[in-house]
């Protein structure tokens, strides 16, 4: 009764902070109930647009593509080799408009309807494009030795693909990296992260579902492109209107001065993103470990071509194998919090070689008296798979988490969030993938999946008698009927797996193997990453510390940024010089009782909390002082004479000379640890004069005036735009209104309204990306100047410490009256929506009393 009443007691404490936090984000967290809710409910559409992709998008071994509209595996790599270079200037694109996006919506939120919209508009066109009436645009005759028809039909799948490769990645990663900007907070990540992924993997359960049964209601398989085509269109409307559920409700959170303008160059964030060794080991991981994937079309094949169960299981097993994510995604977060994201990501791919040989045996057998496989083997298939499935999902937890860490760390020691170029290095690994993709279809082609072996297993009349279970056709008719509807599937490679004993079995011992390699290799990089928990802490502090300073000097300091980073400093100053607690869990292993158990395990707890807190405090105190250690000297010393010399030194200063200066660089001593980092920071100073002498030669030279540019003008255009963003939003509502009222009139003279200011916001976004060019091409041409005023800057920012401390009291108060109003604005907004609601209700029970006593 105890324990029932704790548990009663608990969700009541939930649902209250639920309530209570539903707008607003409690303390130490950044992200509202609402705003979570946002985030993973529409999340469901996001995916329900992912799912479409899959059967779409060009890969190695895409079985729709290849069982369904009948590419060739071999030709389907040589389309996948040329839709990745195609998709590699797409991607820099990609990423250079997020890193220097600026607006209110964020980096990621605006291009979630702006690239998800036209996602679903490519995805239904490509499953009802009429790939059967080709020939007669094209004739009977041949191109490059294929048929012309078939030539034909692998442009225009490729033409869909290009134009994915910018949309369909862009929404992506527009989804996907929206976690690592809507809270600094790793743990935080990881919970809504945990959330989201639960709630979003609805959408894909929901596809698994639909796929099969309107196959089965059909009567046939999943082969048969009519599925789609009935599937595709609902999918994508449902998908984009969830997607607004996310844009609407959710709001970008990044760690940086209020006045600071993002301005990056290709190049230089590219250099930058190409030194972080983290982003390194992840991309590694991925690239060695391409074979993993290698068991992903068992389940369909097993089905859809052995016969092992008919369409009606097929959709129960996916369903239940689909399940399998729900439970590592919800113990995910819980894991990361009691070992860390290292250790759960090692543990949980060993699991996943293990889980993956255990299928091995499963395949050793042979097909039963009906030709078809026996139908216990694919439940037992699902049963390794559900367990592969479970450590798997923690991916979808970790790998967003570790990505975001891995940019805090980047904005750390950088001073830029870049995140859209982090995809730009990771086309690198695109080009690596081209030659390593091609090694499945390989191996599929070489044990059996060819045209040839299809032509041989569909003209053998024994193995066409086989009737599939549940579609009451033997498969002859089966691709007769198919045949009729404008697909050939007698030549289809996929076909040749309806042989089962001689080449679908074979091919599934042999990918179980490919698998498990790609799984090791997949785990061994991540042995080498050592971004823990503390560090990513410790970078965000710093990441505060630094952006109130530098709105400090821009004049740009509000009351709760003093009292955050008062409160901040002198905690980090009392705590660095802390004594560490002895940490010894015989304290808790040996207790007497439960009671005393749990109270010493809550102590131990608090104790490791403490001594974290010590270590982030001289990270913190660290950054404050790096001014007084050599390096920081030696970049004080070296960024003075740049910025004394002013932007005459930068003209003055040839390509030659700049590159004498970093031989020199290079021929400093690196005997000591010391020694590297100062050698290291003249290489990277003699390596920007370098970079700006080549900018001031294209940009400026003896044409433009070379001078520093005032931010007023381009601070005007922002201003104005959001003027203008707010204006638009307005009417926007007032037409939402006009429609509800049915008032065309109006409709009409608010769209014409909303059409002008849309204009007048054009010119606008014209006029201030013209000015950032400006700044940009100059920010390229003095770099050396402008780092060194920056770095000047922040030591003058760190040095007025004090006078920043004495305002503290006076914004302290300052804060306390503006939350309390803010409470009793909320209270009183509270009240009216309560009084409103009893109005209502009352108002609903006398038309309800009047209506009964008539």
């Amino acid at each position: 009764m105890a324990e029932k009443t704790q548990l009663s007691g608990k969700i009541k404490t939930l649902l209250d902070n639920v309530k209570y936090y539903w707008k607003k984000p409690p303390k130490g967290r950044y992200m509202s109930f609402k705003e979570i809710a946002a985030y993973a409910f529409g999340g469901i559409g996001a995916y329900l647009i992912v799912c479409m992709s899959i059967p779409c998008i060009l890969g190695a071994t895409n079985v729709f593509l290849s069982g369904t509209i009948g590419i060739g595996l071999t030709d389907m790599y040589i389309m996948y080799v040329i839709g990745v270079l195609a998709g590699i200037p797409l991607t820099g694109l990609r990423a250079n408009i997020v890193d220097n996006t600026r607006n209110k919506a964020g980096k990621y939120r605006p291009y979630l309807l702006r690239m998800g919209i036209p996602c679903s508009i490519i995805f239904v066109a490509m499953v009802w494009f009429p790939y059967d009436k080709l020939k007669l645009i094209v004739g009977d005759g041949t191109m490059f030795g294929k048929d012309s028809e078939y030539v034909a039909k692998c442009a225009v799948v490729l033409a869909f693909n290009i134009a994915l490769q910018f949309f369909y990645y862009f929404f992506y990663d527009a989804y996907e990296n929206l976690i690592h900007v809507l809270s600094p907070n790793s743990q935080e990540r990881a919970d809504v992260a945990s959330i989201k992924s639960v709630i979003y993997s609805f959408g894909p359960t929901v596809y698994n579902i639909i796929i099969p049964l309107i196959a089965a209601l059909i009567g046939t398989n999943q082969t048969d492109i009519r599925v789609y085509r009935l599937a595709f269109p609902v999918i994508g409307v449902i998908g984009t209107l969830l997607v607004f559920v996310v844009y609407a409700n959710t709001q970008e959170k990044i760690i940086q001065a209020k006045t600071h303008v993002i301005q990056i160059k290709f190049t230089d964030a590219l250099r930058e993103v190409a030194k972080n060794k983290y982003f390194w080991i992840i991309s590694l991981a991925g690239w060695i470990g391409f074979l993993e994937t290698a068991y992903a079309n068992i389940l369909y094949w097993l089905c859809n071509y052995g016969g092992a169960c008919s369409q009606g299981t097929y959709t129960i097993i996916t369903t239940v194998y689909g399940n399998a994510s729900l439970w590592g995604m919800l113990l995910a977060p819980f894991c990361i919090r009691k070992w860390g994201k290292k250790k759960v990501q090692i543990v949980t791919n060993l699991f996943n070689i293990l889980f993956i040989l255990c299928m091995y045996p499963l395949f050793l057998g042979s097909s039963g008296a009906d030709g078809n496989i026996k139908n216990y083997v694919i439940w037992a298939v699902m049963a390794c798979l559900y367990l592969n499935a479970l450590v798997g999902a923690f991916a979808h937890i970790l790998n967003p988490s570790i990505q975001a860490d891995i940019r805090d760390y980047q904005q750390y020691k950088t001073g830029e969030r870049i995140d859209g170029m982090f995809a730009a290095v990771a086309t690198i690994g695109s080009v690596i993938t081209l030659a390593t993709a091609g090694i499945l279809p390989a191996l599929q082609e070489k044990f059996g999946m060819t045209a040839k072996m299809a032509e041989k297993v569909t003209g053998d009349a024994t193995l066409m008698s086989r009737v599939l279970p549940g579609t009451k056709q033997t498969l002859q008719q089966l691709l007769s009927e198919q045949l009729a509807n404008g697909q050939n599937n007698f030549v289809n490679p996929s076909s040749a797996l309806y042989d089962v004993d001689n080449i679908l079995l074979p091919l599934l011992r042999i990918l179980v193997i490919v698998a498990a390699v790609g799984a090791t290799l997949n785990v061994i990089p991540f042995f080498f990453y050592d971004l823990t928990e503390r560090k990513q802490k410790s970078y965000v502090r710093v990441l505060k510390v630094r952006a109130v300073f530098e709105d400090y000097g821009n004049n740009a300091l509000k009351d709760k940024d003093i009292v955050e980073m008062i409160d901040l400093v002198n905690n980090a100053k009392e705590m660095a010089v802390a004594t560490p607690k002895t940490l010894d869990k015989s304290s808790y292993k040996n207790a007497a009782n439960k009671a005393d158990k749990k109270a010493a395990k809550k102590a131990y707890k608090e104790a490791v909390e403490f001594n974290e807190e010590i270590e982030i405090s001289k990270f913190v105190v660290d950054e404050l002082n790096k001014f007084d250690t050599e390096l920081g000297k030696h970049k004080i010393e070296a960024y003075t004479k740049v910025y004394e010399a002013g932007l005459d030194g930068i003209k003055n200063t040839s390509v030659a000379d700049a590159k004498a200066e970093l031989a020199a660089a290079k021929n400093m001593p690196k005997a000591t640890v010391e020694e590297k980092e100062i050698r290291k920071f003249y290489i990277e100073l003699a390596h920007s004069k370098v970079s700006a002498a080549k900018a001031y030669s294209k940009y400026f030279g003896t044409v433009n005036k070379f001078e520093e540019l005032s931010f007023d003008v381009l601070e005007s255009y922002f201003n104005k735009e959001d003027e203008l963003d707010e204006k638009i939003e307005e009417l926007a509502k007032l037409s939402h209104i006009a429609k509800k009222d049915k008032d065309a009139q109006e409709v009409a003279r608010l769209k014409a309204e909303i059409k002008t200011f849309s204009e007048e916001r054009k010119e606008v976004r014209k006029l201030s990306k013209a000015e950032m060019d400006k700044h940009a091409q100059f920010n390229r041409a003095a770099k050396p100047y402008v780092e060194s005023k920056k770095l000047l800057n922040q030591q003058e920012n760190f040095s007025h410490f004090d006078e920043i401390a004495a305002q503290y009291d006076i914004a302290k108060e300052n804060v306390a009256i503006a939350e309390k109003e803010e409470a009793e604005a909320e209270a009183k907004r509270i009240a009216e929506e309560k009084a409103e609601l009893e109005r209502r209700k009352a108002e609903k029970a006398e038309k309800k009393a009047a209506k009964k006593n008539k």
